[in-house]
């Protein structure tokens, strides 16, 4: 869950830095305006970020007015919220749980479209070395920071795995990378080991337990706009989606150049990337559509770690989500649901 300090933090940036950031240029010599903007996405060495670098790379966003200059990387949870809120950035794929509480808590975000739907790159891994060789076994969990993917999970999947209620305690380890420096250390039994370092390494860990296995659609994040700048620039935020979901589906009908680019961005051999790029793919990993399925259970794995609250409705409005894409609700909001 969100700390109060956390969100005391967050709602003060968002009144310092309420400032928009576009500043608009010349495209090319075709004399159109672009408009230059910063993006922040989570933990964006890893497959979150692949259809940004797609469409940064085939044009996709200049093609309708915006240059993504720069995306700036966020630890997961509330910290990639607090990047969009109080760093003057146009639009971020933050953590669902995050932007839910942030909102119940006064934050001034609505979230425009769907992004991660799946949970290819967050399973869960015990030291090679270690006892730990099934999940039965695993009593502590690492999740990276308050308001993630990883802490929901590692509240509900224990119990989905049949283990007994309060058998595992989820330990908050400050982002993905401090959670494998723990694992590592044998402070934890579990933690997600992000693809990156298993492309580069991976016999130091076991794999225990396969999400996606437990939870096919997973809704991890949304694209999510500052109000501000929702009002003032609507027409860049509908180009971002767009955009957006033409680097998705760039990414799945040239998988093999998809990687080269991943390869490149992480610094691992395409064939190591590649075997990211194609499970993400067969997981239906991402889409600008939300699905209700997706984000019922996301809500359901919230509640795990004790958010007792209601899903606002009003955090969501999709009317600039591409035409043939799913606009679905969560099941508590009227008319939502599959």
């Amino acid at each position: 869950m969100i700390s109060p300090q956390s969100v005391t933090r967050l709602l003060a940036a968002g009144t310092a830095f309420a400032a928009l950031l576009a500043a608009a240029a010349c495209g090319g010599g075709s004399g159109k305006e672009v408009t230059a903007i910063r993006v922040t996405v989570t933990n964006a060495t890893e497959p979150y970020v692949i259809p940004w670098l797609a469409a940064q790379e085939q044009g996709f966003f200049e093609a309708k007015g915006v240059e993504v200059e720069d995306i700036i990387a966020g630890k997961g949870g509330s910290t990639t919220l607090r990047n969009l809120v109080g760093g003057k950035l146009a639009i971020g794929e933050v953590a669902l749980p995050a932007v839910i509480e942030g909102k119940l808590a006064g934050a001034k975000v609505t979230a425009v479209a769907g992004a991660t739907q799946g949970v290819a790159g967050l399973d869960w891994y015990a030291s090679k070395t270690g006892p730990v060789k099934q999940v039965k076994d695993a009593k502590k969990w690492a999740f990276s920071n308050p308001g993630s993917v990883t802490e929901s999970l590692a509240a509900l999947l224990p119990e989905e795995a049949g283990l007994p209620k309060g058998s595992v305690t989820p330990v908050g380890a400050g982002g993905i990378g401090e959670g494998i420096a723990m694992l590592e250390s044998g402070a934890v039994d579990l933690a997600t080991v992000s693809p990156s370092v298993l492309a580069r390494d991976a016999s130091k860990f076991r794999r225990v337990l396969t999400t996606s296995t437990v939870f096919p659609k997973f809704q991890q994040t949304v694209l999510t706009v500052r109000d501000q700048y929702l009002k003032e620039r609507p027409d860049v935020v509908k180009a971002v989606i767009a955009g957006y979901q033409q680097g998705v589906t760039w990414v799945k009908e040239h998988p093999a150049e998809a990687a080269e680019l991943y390869a490149g961005h992480i610094g691992v051999e395409p064939e190591a990337a590649r075997r990211i790029v194609d499970e993400a793919i067969a997981g239906d990993h991402w889409s600008a559509g939300l699905s209700g399925e997706a984000l019922d259970t996301a809500v359901r794995a919230m509640k795990a770690t004790g958010f007792t609250g209601k899903v606002p409705c009003g955090l969501f409005e999709l009317s600039r989500v591409p035409p043939g894409l799913p606009r679905e609700l969560p099941g508590s909001c009227p008319g939502g649901g599959k």
